[in-house]
């Protein structure tokens, strides 16, 4: 080969190198944000699921709310300590396996079906399609603990209003869908994050498959931590306070939360007038309590969801 044509083609190739390396850094940093949103949609997957599993081996385990109508009422106040205790640490675990993870999957998945709406702003300030750990972070902290505590501690006065095990945390996820989820979240039928992502019955369904899992893993975490505590101690202050001063904030996210366990420990510390009013039949009058708010939601929750849809 001529020399007159090796310099020419030794200057394309070295041109080529230079492009080519001006291209690489874009090329990892692709590769990186793509593999951080793969890891955290990973590590979401891997959390919901063993939720579910454990959900399911410990779904013999049931919880029920000692009513100690006959004890003293230092007693009843252990008993009550005792109830939060578990309602808390039920909370905390749903927070941390279901509630953040599985809530971060189904935005996720809205994301996905929605690619009109990438590079929009949400309601809370996030970027539709940019996963990021401190999103991820954020979401976990004022969204996921405030209603993984709040679902943990309401079932600790609702509990004797469902059947034992599988079905029982179904219909209390169910229940919660109806009662809460139009008024406080995720399906207000008024958030304008629905006119941006979407199909409107994708996000119904996902949201409701959330919040029957939630229910199932409440019902079987609350049996085994019930089964695994004892009696209050005063060692139990060292993590009880600080789960109780994470409870306060979280009743400003879900205030009907908030007013069911207030009434729920009302009712507690005066079982035993509560006991005599109601003749043996506070199994009966808890049971018509739900249903009937239930009956009472149910019409403005099916008017959200097909607005929504």
């Amino acid at each position: 080969m001529r020399s007159g044509h090796l310099i020419p083609l030794l200057t394309r190739h070295a041109s080529q190198v230079g492009v080519r390396r001006r291209k690489l850094p874009r090329v990892i940093r692709f590769v990186e944000a793509h593999n951080q949103d793969v890891a955290i949609m990973v590590v979401c997957g891997l959390l919901v699921v063993a939720s579910l599993a454990l959900a399911v081996q410990w779904r013999h385990y049931a919880f029920a709310l000692d009513p100690r109508t006959s004890a003293s009422g230092g007693a009843r106040l252990r008993g009550l300590a005792r109830g939060l205790a578990v309602g808390a640490l039920t909370g905390l675990a749903l927070a941390t396996l279901m509630v953040g993870p599985a809530g971060r999957l189904a935005m996720r998945l809205l994301a996905a079906t929605s690619p009109n709406a990438q590079g929009q702003t949400t309601e809370a300030g996030e970027v539709v399609g940019r996963i990021t750990v401190g999103g991820t972070i954020g979401l976990y902290l004022f969204a996921g603990l405030p209603f993984g505590l709040a679902v943990g501690l309401v079932y600790v006065f609702l509990a004797r209003a469902f059947p034992r095990g599988l079905l029982g945390g179904s219909l209390y996820g169910l229940t919660l869908l109806v009662l809460f989820s139009t008024r406080v979240e995720p399906l207000r039928a008024e958030n304008p994050d629905f006119a941006i992502v979407g199909p409107g019955w994708m996000a119904v369904t996902a949201f409701a498959g959330l919040a029957v899992g939630t229910g199932v893993v409440a019902a079987a975490m609350a049996g085994r931590i019930d089964a695994a505590l004892g009696e209050p101690r005063w060692r139990w202050l060292w993590w009880g306070v600080p789960l109780g001063l994470l409870a306060v904030p979280a009743s400003l996210f879900a205030p009907p939360a908030a007013v069911v366990v207030a009434v729920g420990c009302v009712v507690y510390l005066w079982m035993t007038l509560a006991e005599r009013l109601l003749r043996g039949r506070g199994q009966l009058v808890l049971h018509t309590v739900v249903v009937a708010g239930i009956f009472i939601a149910l019409p403005g929750f099916l008017t959200a969801v097909a607005d929504i849809i």
